[in-house]
């Protein structure tokens, strides 16, 4: 093994951020061809096309957003969750590799296993914090733009509807929400990761075990069923700083 990072399970990751891109673009065209459809009801024949390419549209983005979701994101995740436990487990399960990627000396053990997703929940914790801003502008935005235009009493109710269908009905605010979720809950774990190994330093106590478990399964459960895509650029532009952050936490409780 080489000193260069490698990590392999990372292709499928970058297979869902192609299809999230394609799904996002899909997303934005149907808004704004919903806006120019609005605006276009003068002019009859213009009217009728756009409102064929927005269905088209439409129908496009509903194959690509849950292939993403309900396959590829899932498929990614699994395979990120087979490789934890055979690095964790020292057992190979899959054929993947990843070298400086999990970052802890220890044997292979439930013990690291559990040093793994100490780590992960550090990291998880650290790209949603930076991905959550952008979130949390956006829905700002939106919902001032909905609520002035409902305050405005000359506004068309039908382009009120049309804001509030993008805001309500198209995942825009459930992706915030899943988003904060995850932040608050792997913030959360990796706390109680830290008391944990604080309390017992790198001693292999088995009465640990269980407490572990349950940390691992809550972080993983949580993952899964929020169902996040995180941001690759971000993960990569604050990867250095985490990674010395991670070190510091691991010199500070003695492991």
């Amino acid at each position: 093994m080489t000193n260069a990072r490698v990590d392999t399970v990372e292709n499928y990751f970058n297979k869902v951020s192609t299809i999230s891109k394609v799904s996002n673009t899909l997303f934005w065209c149907s808004v704004i061809l919903s806006f120019t459809i609005f605006f276009s009801g003068e002019y009859l024949n213009f009217n009728n096309l756009l409102n064929v390419l927005f269905i088209l549209i439409t129908v496009l983005y509903f194959i690509f957003s849950n292939w993403l979701s309900l396959f590829l994101l899932r498929e990614a995740q699994n395979r990120r969750r087979v490789h934890l436990l055979s690095n964790s487990l020292g057992s190979k399960l899959d054929d993947e590799e990843t070298n400086l990627y999990y970052n802890n000396p220890q044997s292979p053990s439930l013990y690291r296993l559990g040093m793994n997703v100490f780590e992960n929940s550090l990291f998880t914790f650290r790209v949603t914090e930076k991905m959550v801003i952008g979130e949390r502008i956006r829905i700002i935005v939106y919902l001032i733009v909905w609520m002035a235009l409902m305050l405005f009493r000359e506004t068309d109710l039908n382009l009120v509807s049309i804001v509030a269908q993008t805001i309500f009905t198209t995942g825009i605010l459930i992706s915030w929400i899943k988003l904060e979720i995850l932040r608050h809950t792997s913030e959360k774990i990796f706390n109680e990761f830290r008391q944990l190994f604080l309390t017992n330093g790198s001693e292999k106590n088995d009465k640990i075990i269980p407490i572990i478990l349950n940390l691992v399964f809550r972080y993983e459960t949580t993952v899964a069923s929020m169902g996040v895509h995180f941001s690759s650029k971000i993960f990569h532009s604050i990867n250095p700083n985490v990674s010395t952050e991670w070190e510091t936490v691991k010199r500070n409780i003695g492991l």
